[in-house]
């Protein structure tokens, strides 16, 4: 019996060894992988048997099948920005994969579809929106400025707070440079200032042709895509609040010096002894009196005697300035008096829900900027409402819808307040009546006058800008979608000028100017989209659509003077007893477009890419009418095959690709003429045929631009170059670019051609440039022992620009010097010609002997470049390039507890920078005589200074001195700290006693800091002129999530 047993037992035993190896042969392991953000199917995660190269990927539904060697094997589930998991092989296995803390596989919208981050293979730069939600500007683009290797961002001051955006250099000559804005699958060329910061979800910068080729004719210059939030499934409704308020000023930093009384006397004194002149006498032009007895005591250096003379400065008439006597010698700082501590306000509201079937978002914003300029304003309050409904398995439909309105006034008064001589009060001695200039001073209008009767002045401007679609999935993987945007604008202004008298300057007829402009744009677009996967590893999308663009833009105005009575009310052009006069126009334009786009991934090692696009445009003859945008890529993720822990991702990835530029007017193609039935010979174009000389003249009209059917398309091909990196477990991270760009037939209407007769002035294509440029981003994050996070990353970028050609009828148009073009000197588009100074003439005899028509003793030394002895126009040389050495930004960002600190620093170095304040501020007679030129002149040269480079003050410009030359290029490198703020998130534990999910309270400042080169003699390297000073600003803020 027992023998029996045990033979039972090794048979089964035998048994039961044979079916584990016939299992372990032929077993099947199958499952699904899931995301563990939001329980979705993963596509294209790789499964590895580990060990082995035997591997499958998942498909549309996340399910995979492999053929294991062992049903107990260690399987391997990868994903790029997901953390690599590996378990042991079970039947019907439910893998979940975590995002990395830095994921890569977030979805970026990059041209009517969208991609995971990490299968791009153009440069797209991916946009944090996060320091978007706390700015006090009221563009995005301005709060982007220094954030994007490659994207330049220009700003002032103005209380409307628009930025200028360049992507990659020079862009066209003639043409417009702005990038293309796509808000929600609409594209818009308008200003985004009525845009809400916190509904702006995504904003990827589409930088290279391949990855902007897809929008064809408009994406020359680059494209901003803009996505906006939607509702977030959740079990609740969340609603979320958010507020800002903002002082702002004008610090010393950005501010001209500008000369107080006793300077301005001390240079206009300074400036009649250095020509001989009686100060005393010259004084008196300007209503001063240099011998008061009762005033600001003075002392100047006196050439003549080698000595310093001591004067007293007031009013010539009995104190007064003017003969009238009603305006009384005062020290005024007419910056001071126009400028205030503004303040901005900034509310946002969102309430949101979202279940398996449909998702609603509604937001409201306000905006308010009591500019520092006083009586300027800018105004908006904008509501949205975003919602998508999932009506059956196969269809969804949305909307996506703004309405804005704003309010602005705005007003120009800078120059006139930094050149109003300090003698002139606010007002006349009644208090009441607003001073200006006297005697011998320029025409000028008083500054807080222009404010003050500017206030009421303001363009009311109504915005309707959104998208409704409709989405279609018949089969599993085909997406089918029609979309319709519509942006549409009007905008309103009534601007009034009121009579006003004050010595020298006057208007005794009121005016208006009333006006109404409605522009609209609708686009309609349709797309289809097909995911689709061949044996098991090749997965492809393909793109097919239409694009109908129809842009209508409409303004009617008038003008009329004279009324009885000087009130906002009654000041309407109907009821004007004077000159009446109506204007009206409206233009359009059609683009249709066709395109597709096929994209390739092969086990998310082999990326690639491939887009055409055909556009036809009214903006274009029948010659040329139609143009064909091509572009591919081609990436190759490194990673996968090194297969080392430290490296997350290492893609190598290259571009080429063809974009198109029709930023031109509507008009340029055709022939336009004029009619203006002057009764003179010189202002009419009537052609006196058969009454001639007897000043009578019958109708006619001239040509005033010919026609041009073969004008064509600007045309952009550039070639890229990338490498996307994330290291040590998604500590290190960057990218480097390097770009060729090359810009042919650029459209041109060259002025000088209208020389040629009737009809020469023509739109043509012509100029060709090149920009040769690199791009870095690098940045580390972490977290140390003690709980401290940091992020810090910086960017860098710099290109060179140089003209390839231009049309022999257009290079008298461009900057030359006596021997060499553009094109020959190598030179960037801006590029400017003129003198080299070496240094100012110290003696006599040096500019007796100089060569120089006019040289002057302390005056500028123009260098004789070609040695004759003779200084005339064949001295002139390259003087100034408008492309800097570099740009830069840093980005700081730390966090404690629930304390958290960042800063951004952004800069530029080697950028020349003309200087025309130069003009006002080193010269006392070379514009403006009598103007407040502000107290650097005091260090000008005299006998008593020759060290000074400041040319010797003088009463009359004999010498030419404004002429072009290097005295008024300086080098405006700078480095601002633009953005500092800390933050505090409140706890948990005590939020939720108040049912908030969250709450955070911040204070935050910009512009707090500028170094600048040592050589600039502005304030801001950025404000070169007479534009609004950039303000300092400290803000404090709050949001709070329910």
């Amino acid at each position: 019996m027992q023998k029996k047993s045990l033979f039972r037992m090794f048979t089964i035993m035998a048994l039961l060894f044979v079916s584990l190896q016939i299992f372990a042969q032929e077993t099947t392991i199958n499952g699904t992988v899931l995301s563990g953000t939001d329980n979705e199917p993963l596509i294209g995660v790789t499964v590895r048997e580990k060990g082995s190269k035997n591997a499958t990927i998942t498909d549309l539904d996340g399910n995979f099948n492999l053929k294991v060697s062992n049903a107990r094997v260690m399987l391997e589930f990868s994903y790029v920005g997901f953390t690599t998991k590996s378990l042991v092989a079970a039947p019907s296995m439910k893998v979940v994969l975590s995002e990395n803390a830095q994921s890569l596989n977030e979805l970026v919208v990059v041209g009517y579809q969208s991609q995971r981050k990490a299968d791009l293979t153009g440069a797209v730069a991916v946009v944090s929106t996060e320091s978007l939600k706390t700015t006090p500007d009221t563009d995005p683009m301005r709060a982007l400025q220094g954030r994007v290797a490659g994207m330049t961002v220009t700003t002032d001051g103005s209380p409307a707070g628009t930025g200028t955006v360049r992507i990659r250099g020079i862009g066209s000559i003639n043409s417009s440079q702005d990038p293309l804005y796509i808000v929600d699958g609409v594209p818009t060329t308008r200003a985004l200032n009525s845009l809400n910061m916190n509904d702006i979800e995504s904003m990827q910068v589409l930088k290279d042709a391949a990855s902007a080729s897809i929008y064809g004719s408009r994406a020359a210059n680059g494209v901003i895509i803009i996505t906006t939030r939607h509702g977030q499934k959740n079990d609740k409704v969340d609603i979320n609040f958010s507020a800002n308020i903002t002082a702002q000023y004008y610090s010393s930093q950005s501010k001209m010096k500008l000369s107080n009384s006793a300077e301005y006397a001390t240079e206009m004194a300074q400036a009649a002894l250095n020509d001989g002149l009686d100060p005393v006498a010259y004084a008196q032009n300007y209503g001063l009196n240099l011998n008061s007895t009762g005033g600001t005591p003075i002392t100047v250096y006196n050439p003549a005697t080698g000595k310093y003379s001591n004067y007293t400065v007031g009013g010539y008439y009995d104190g007064y300035i003017n003969r009238k006597k009603t305006i009384l010698y005062s020290d005024t700082n007419w910056l001071d008096a126009i400028s205030q501590t503004g303040i901005m306000q900034n509310y946002d509201l969102s309430i949101s829900h979202a279940t398996d079937k449909s998702s609603v978002m509604f937001s409201v914003g306000y905006k308010n900027n009591q500019g520092i300029l006083k009586y300027t304003n800018f105004d908006n309050i904008s509501a949205r409402i975003n919602s998508t409904f999932q009506l059956t398995k196969e269809i969804k439909i949305g909307e996506n819808v703004t309405i804005s309105h704003s309010n602005q006034v705005a007003s120009s008064p800078m120059e006139n307040a930094l050149k109003m001589s300090p003698t002139v009060p606010l007002y006349e001695e009644d208090g009441t009546t607003f001073s200006g200039p006297v005697g011998g001073m320029s025409d000028r209008q008083n500054p807080l006058r222009e404010l003050y009767q500017n206030r009421d002045n303001n363009l009311e401007t109504w915005r309707i800008f959104g998208n409704a679609f409709v989405e279609l999935t018949p089969i599993k993987g085909l997406t089918l979608k029609s979309n319709f945007g519509l942006d549409y604008a009007t905008g309103f202004h009534n601007y009034r000028t009121f009579t006003y008298y004050s010595d020298i300057v006057s208007n005794n007829i009121p005016k208006t100017d009333t006006g109404q402009s409605n522009d609209c744009v609708w686009t309609w677009s349709n797309t289809a989209n097909y995911n689709f996967t061949l044996a098991k590893d090749h997965n492809f999308t393909v793109l097919l659509g239409t694009e109908a663009v129809k842009a209508i833009g409409q303004s009617f105005s008038a003008y009329a003077e004279s009324y009885a009575l000087e009130t906002n009310d009654y000041m309407w052009p109907d009821a004007s007893t004077g000159v009446q006069k109506a204007y009206g126009s409206q233009g359009s334009n059609t683009l249709f477009s066709l395109f597709g786009k096929i994209d390739y991934n092969w086990k998310d090692m082999l990326l690639a890419s491939a887009t055409i696009r055909r556009d036809g445009s009214s903006r274009f003859g029948k010659n040329h009418r139609y143009g064909t945008f091509p572009a591919a890529t081609l990436g190759f993720r490194l990673s996968e095959l090194l297969k080392k822990d430290w490296i997350n991702d290492l893609k190598l990835r290259a571009s080429w690709g063809i974009t198109g530029n029709q930023a031109i007017n509507n008009t340029a193609r055709y022939a336009l003429y004029t009619a203006d039935y002057g009764t003179s010979r010189e202002s009419s174009t009537a052609y006196d045929l058969t009454l001639q000389g007897s000043g009578t003249f019958p109708s006619g009209f001239r040509l005033t631009q010919s026609a041009n059917d073969n004008l064509k398309w600007e045309g952009t091909t550039q070639y890229n170059i990338g490498l996307d990196f994330t290291l040590f477990n998604s500590s290190l991270y960057g990218t480097v670019d390097a770009y060729v760009k090359k810009v042919e037939d650029m459209l041109i209407s060259p002025a000088f051609l209208a020389a040629l007769g009737e009809g020469g002035a023509t739109w043509l294509n012509g100029p060709s440039l090149q920009d040769n440029g690199m791009e870095f981003t690098l940045g580390y994050r972490n977290k140390t022992s003690f709980g401290l996070g940091y992020d810090i990353s910086g960017n860098l970028d710099f290109f060179r620009s140089w003209v390839t050609y231009l049309p022999d009828v257009a290079k008298g148009s461009y900057a030359h010097t006596p021997t060499e073009d553009l094109v020959q000197a190598k030179k960037p588009y801006g590029s400017r010609v003129g003198y080299v100074v070496d240094g100012l003439y110290q003696t006599e005899e040096e500019v007796f002997a100089s060569g120089q028509p006019n040289a002057r003793l302390g005056g500028l030394k123009y260098a004789d470049l070609d040695g004759n002895g003779i200084i005339n126009s064949n001295d002139q040389t390259w003087i100034f390039n408008p492309v800097p050495d570099y740009s830069w930004g840093l980005n700081i960002s730390l966090n404690y507890k629930n304390f958290d600190l960042s800063m951004f620093w952004q800069g530029v170095m080697g950028q020349d920078v003309y200087n025309d304040q130069k003009f006002q501020t080193d010269f006392w007679s070379l514009t403006d005589a009598g103007s407040n030129k502000g107290n650097r002149m005091l260090a000008a040269w005299t006998k008593d200074n020759t060290s000074s480079t400041i040319p010797a003050l003088t009463t009359n410009n004999t010498g030419d001195e404004g002429r072009a030359s290097t005295y008024f290029v300086e080098t405006g490198s700078y480095l601002k700290l633009r953005t500092l703020q800390i933050g505090y998130n409140f706890p948990t534990s005590l939020i939720k006693k108040v049912k908030m999910s969250s709450a955070r309270f911040y204070l935050s400042g910009q512009n707090l800091l500028t170094i600048k080169s040592s050589g600039y003699t502005c304030s801001d390297p950025e404000n070169g002129n007479w534009a609004y000073p950039h303000a300092t600003s400290l803000s404090m803020g709050l949001q709070i999530g329910f």
